[in-house]
């Protein structure tokens, strides 16, 4: 049964302690701070109930473990359900109903496979960088009330007490918050000393040397070696020329594409928060916006134009990936944790402490499967 969804009378049951979305609480450690409206924005797939069941029971807990006089409200948006099947249909429909939190913005409800964290452009808009754009639309015209939105995976845990004292904290309408990027699109000039100190052992590399001269009027010595490196860690077992080709292809692409051989400062897709100033920002020229690239790089682009943008970086234990990933972004789950990222069924399982909105990690940093 696909999303696992039985449509019968139990749903109703099952969905009524979840319908009540907008939580109020209250407590006397932040009275100072004005009531805070937050909107949980989740970009998710049609066949990922099961991550959606998830958020909706952390956000709920979440929520009860420690009394603000803020408030959230968690939504999922969706793209178009391309399919012809009645019975996948009813099931979608019955998870609208019973739960009240579906947006369909329309879009792909997803994109061809690519590698993780890679970064690329499609001939037509990116499904989550789409349901970005237009779910942003939507909640301005039907939140217009909101400070903030966390715009979140759905496999990422979101620790909203913790959070809270972020917002309160920075409480400005230009917050934008999240693990701060800044890269460069086109690599393929980098220098080789860059990327070697000392970068003599590398240029002396007569093997690297050699192959890379094939490439040498469009490429560095550095930018072969990077490439070399990706192709070696993403497309393992591929001709690594054509692979090169392949990626020099992608890069002068991606440069075409946003007019720039770098991004401006932007956000990791793990997720991140703006307010209410951006938000509206985006909500009005969502029609407007560049969506045929990677979400989280094309940020950088909606953001350039914005003056006295307020950016809280994430980037010290804040926002990460779980420990138990290969990823460059995955740290120990601390106290400081607000955001973890790649979490999947067994870790919310062992990890996850409803009682206290926590997540204890219990993967030993790299080695575990993902």
């Amino acid at each position: 049964m696909m999303y696992g969804i039985d449509v019968t009378p139990r749903f109703a049951a099952v969905a009524a302690a979840h319908l009540v979305r907008w939580v109020v609480l209250s407590a006397s450690w932040l009275s100072v701070v004005p009531s805070l409206n937050l909107e949980v924005m989740v970009t998710s797939r049609w066949f990922h109930f099961e991550r959606r069941q998830t958020q909706r029971r952390a956000l709920r807990s979440c929520l009860q473990v420690r009394g603000t006089d803020h408030r959230a409200e968690l939504l999922f948006f969706m793209g178009t359900l391309n399919t012809s099947d009645t019975a996948t249909k009813l099931q979608a429909t019955g998870e609208q109903e019973a739960y009240g939190d579906i947006v369909i913005v329309g879009g792909p409800d997803s994109d061809p496979p690519v590698p993780r964290d890679a970064t690329y452009v499609l001939d037509r808009p990116c499904a989550r960088t789409y349901r970005l754009a237009h779910g942003t639309a939507w909640l301005v015209k039907h939140r217009p009330n909101l400070d903030f939105v966390a715009y979140l995976d759905d496999d990422s845990f979101l620790n909203l007490p913790r959070l809270f004292n972020h917002l309160a904290f920075h409480a400005t309408p230009s917050l934008a918050m999240g693990f701060v990027m800044e890269t460069e699109l086109d690599w393929s000039r980098t220098h080789i000393c860059e990327l070697c100190d000392p970068c003599e052992p590398c240029r002396q590399q007569k093997a690297l040397v050699e192959f890379c001269e094939q490439f040498a009027q469009f490429m560095s010595l550095g930018g072969c070696m990077m490439a070399v490196q990706n192709c070696q860690i993403f497309n393992s077992g591929e001709d690594l020329a054509a692979c090169i080709v392949e990626k020099v292809n992608g890069i002068r692409r991606l440069s075409e594409y946003f007019g720039s051989k770098s991004a401006p400062r932007w956000l990791l897709g793990m997720g991140w928060v703006f307010g209410s100033t951006i938000v509206k920002y985006l909500g009005r020229n969502a029609g407007v916006l560049k969506v045929r690239g990677a979400a989280d790089v094309s940020l950088g682009f909606w953001l350039a134009p914005l003056e006295e943008v307020s950016w809280a970086p994430m980037n010290h234990g804040e926002f990460h990936d779980h420990p138990g990933t290969r990823s460059t972004f995955a740290a120990q789950c601390t106290e400081r944790s607000v955001l973890v990222h790649r979490m999947n069924p067994r870790r919310w399982a062992t990890d996850f402490d409803s009682g206290r909105c926590e997540i204890t990690c219990h993967e030993t940093p790299g080695n575990a499967a993902e």
